[in-house]
């Protein structure tokens, strides 16, 4: 579309659908306008399911601002040429439809996030939560490297400055690390603020960034990510800060069909598909817990090699953290 096209996109939607937000969030928004003039009575658009939430989600709650959804599909497989996408089918009008029905049942509304019933969207931020859940990593470029070239890096002669390469290669997580097998992948992370001629001294690794991501980063709007190439685009500093003391973190998927927490060691970067949160049970001295979550509920599931000593754990856990726990006795629940 050009950046001219975009910029006056943004402008003319201002306040409207933000910026991070879908293509396809500004038909939703065109839509409704053309409601509101009373130049269409209803209309019935289609988006990936990724509609229901994040800045895509604002432009629905815009449209039950001025109107309301009376009809939708949240979650529907949609198939083309052998390629099946998950999508979300919403119809609305300025209010006038008084039967809502949602997934083929009828009820007595549709909420912004495509669920009927309590209108979880319009929660409030406990300020108890401050601080504890933090976004990871955004790399913006190729940084992430195989594990035989980080093998080989790690395995080189010291650098100029007399440091190692480890100082500067970390293993990599995102979301298919978390749901799946770990793939391996190393990431080159100068850190936060290290400055070029610094960098430049770990010879192989700043190499490596300098071809591979230096010639996109040049071409970037961002001024600051084309000025500081070799840095990470959201080195996520706030997220380091808060994980620096620690020798674990819990992490889960920010975008996962199932709630999944797993606990990562603190040399692993997590990239930005993960919500890194703090964790308060390192302080408790637990020992090893495997979490797991369903719905907006923490489970810690405590193996009971020591029963009384278990349940100190179980009750320290709830007090600390809020954390509901299981202990397991013999692998029954």
């Amino acid at each position: 579309m050009g950046d001219s096209y975009v910029d006056n996109l943004f402008k003319l939607y201002n306040g409207i659908v933000p910026g991070s937000a879908d293509l396809v969030c500004y038909r939703f928004a065109r839509a409704m306008e053309m409601i509101k003039s009373n130049a269409l009575n209803r209309a019935g658009l289609l988006a990936t399911q990724g509609i229901r939430g994040g800045a895509n989600r604002v432009v629905l709650d815009k449209i039950k601002e001025s109107g309301d959804m009376f009809w939708a599909q949240s979650d529907r497989n949609w198939v083309l040429d052998g390629a099946m996408v998950h999508v979300s089918m919403i119809g609305f009008d300025n209010s006038e439809e008084d039967v809502k029905e949602l997934d083929g049942k009828i009820v007595t509304s549709i909420n912004s996030d495509l669920t009927s019933g309590t209108d979880l969207t319009s929660a409030s931020r406990l300020k108890e939560n401050a601080g504890i859940a933090f976004i990871g990593d955004m790399k913006k470029g190729k940084f992430d490297i195989t594990e035989d070239l980080a093998k080989e890096m790690l395995n080189a002669p010291i650098n100029p400055n007399g440091r190692p390469n480890s100082d500067v290669l970390k293993q990599y997580a995102n979301a298919i690390d978390i749901t799946k097998r770990p793939r391996g992948v190393w990431i080159i992370d100068f850190g936060v603020d290290m400055i070029e001629s610094d960098a430049a001294l770990y010879e192989l690794p700043f190499e490596y960034v300098r071809k591979n991501v230096k010639p996109n980063r040049d071409k970037v709007r961002n001024p600051l990510e084309r000025r500081k190439w070799w840095i990470h685009g959201r080195s996520a500093p706030d997220m380091r800060k808060a994980i620096r003391s620690l020798k674990r973190f819990i992490a889960t998927p920010r975008v996962a069909k199932h709630r999944v927490f797993v606990f990562l060691t603190a040399y692993i970067i997590p990239s930005d598909a993960i919500v890194v949160l703090k964790s308060k049970i390192e302080s408790l001295n637990v020992g090893p817990v495997c979490l797991t979550g369903s719905g907006s509920a923490m489970f810690c599931i405590i193996g009971d090699g020591d029963e009384e000593k278990a349940r100190q754990y179980q009750n320290s856990i709830e007090k600390h953290t809020g954390c509901k726990s299981i202990i397991v006795s013999k692998n029954r629940w």
